[in-house]
């Protein structure tokens, strides 16, 4: 019996179980394959699969996203990476010529999806959507919030994805210069609608660092952001989450009492453990020693503990990236090697990667159909 009349329940049920790369060979089969395969119903359930092996016990190693910039013309090198012992190399990604200059940056890696900004200058409003695993990106459109129609601002990003929906979102804060008090306005893009809103009625008019961190956790996309002083006190600084579900609401989440009054351009928020955060505070130019802190119960002020302070190693100090699924962490050591430690005995691994220093970006990662539907 030919294949292309096998059952269409079989072939779906054979296709469901095959990785992304796989996928995208059997499109090119013949054109019945292709129909059953570029729909919004197959891209969603390979998806849900994809996600339901990596909480299985049979993928201990989900994968992580690697950018490093190697030369001195500072080209994008783009690797997947297992999250295992040796962090083993998985895939060489080839990104679109169209993304691959520093004219870009990461927002935010999510469910098999990255999200790159233009940031070459403020009134460039290029946002991409980019899927390595099919090679595919998605321009968002304008958004609402222009130098155009607002004037000077600064912005900050956020990426992630609602559950509930099925659907990724981009977050856009905006601070409007032209005026004496902080105004903030804040857009959302949902993927699924292929377009944006706006939640300004419902956004603390904080300050915020532009094109500074973000992490998805918990549903929720989080920044490090300034509460003005009341009653003559001065500004604090703590961290802003917009729950991506539901009604997009915003909430507040106290910093130990230590960073509450640092520079706030200084701390970096990132994900800790898959369901809680964690902050780097980064040294001033006359400091010589870093911090990264935890919140070990998510919500809970009372729970933040300074894990690691880090001194000088090999003339500089470490830059953290990120957390592995194992609580061990990632750094770019001096000369712009990745190195994994562990934070308690900070005993470090040579992974043998290396980019140029102050470059090298990492994030979870996992194969994804999404956007193989979808016109560029």
């Amino acid at each position: 019996m030919e294949a292309a009349y096998l059952p269409p329940e079989i072939l779906l049920d054979i296709f469901h179980r095959l990785p992304a790369k796989s996928i995208l060979s059997c499109v090119c089969v013949s054109k019945y394959w292709l129909s059953l395969i570029k729909t919004p119903d197959f891209v969603s359930a390979h998806h849900f699969n994809q996600q339901s092996a990596i909480s299985s016990s049979s993928n201990p190693h989900p994968l992580f996203l690697l950018r490093l910039c190697v030369g001195s013309a500072l080209v994008n090198r783009y690797s997947i990476h297992r999250d295992d012992r040796r962090f083993t190399h998985y895939a060489e990604i080839k990104p679109p010529s169209s993304i691959n200059n520093q004219s870009f940056s990461i927002v935010g890696s999510c469910q098999g999806l990255v999200c790159l900004m233009h940031d070459l200058y403020a009134s460039n409003y290029t946002i991409i959507l980019w899927n390595p695993s099919i090679g595919k990106t998605f321009a968002l459109p304008e958004p609402g919030v222009t130098f155009e129609t607002h004037g000077g601002f600064e912005a900050l990003l956020g990426f992630g994805f609602d559950s509930s929906t099925n659907d990724y979102k981009v977050v856009r804060v905006v601070r409007l210069l032209e005026y004496e008090e902080i105004a903030i306005e804040v857009e959302v893009f949902s993927l699924n609608a292929g377009s944006w809103k706006t939640i300004t009625s419902t956004a603390p008019q904080y300050n915020i660092v532009e094109r500074g961190s973000q992490a998805f956790v918990n549903g929720s996309v989080h920044w490090v952001a300034t509460r003005p002083g009341n009653d003559g006190g001065g500004d604090k600084n703590l961290i802003l989450g917009l729950d991506l579900k539901g009604e997009e609401r915003f909430r507040e989440l106290e910093l130990p009492e230590s960073l509450k009054l640092e520079r706030a351009m200084f701390l970096t928020v990132c994900g800790y453990k898959e369901s809680t955060i964690a902050v780097f505070k980064r040294p001033y130019f006359t400091e010589a020693e870093s911090e990264i802190w935890v919140m070990e119960e998510y919500g809970a002020a009372e729970s933040w503990v300074r894990l690691l302070t880090l001194g000088m190693y090999g003339g500089r100090l470490p830059r953290a990236l990120g957390f592995r699924g194992n609580g061990d962490m990632l750094f770019e050591l001096a000369g712009g090697e990745i190195v994994s430690g562990d934070p308690e005995s900070f005993e470090i691994k040579e992974l043998g990667l290396w980019g140029e220093a102050g470059y090298s970006v990492v994030g979870s990662f996992m194969e994804t159909l999404v956007l193989l539907d979808r016109s560029s």
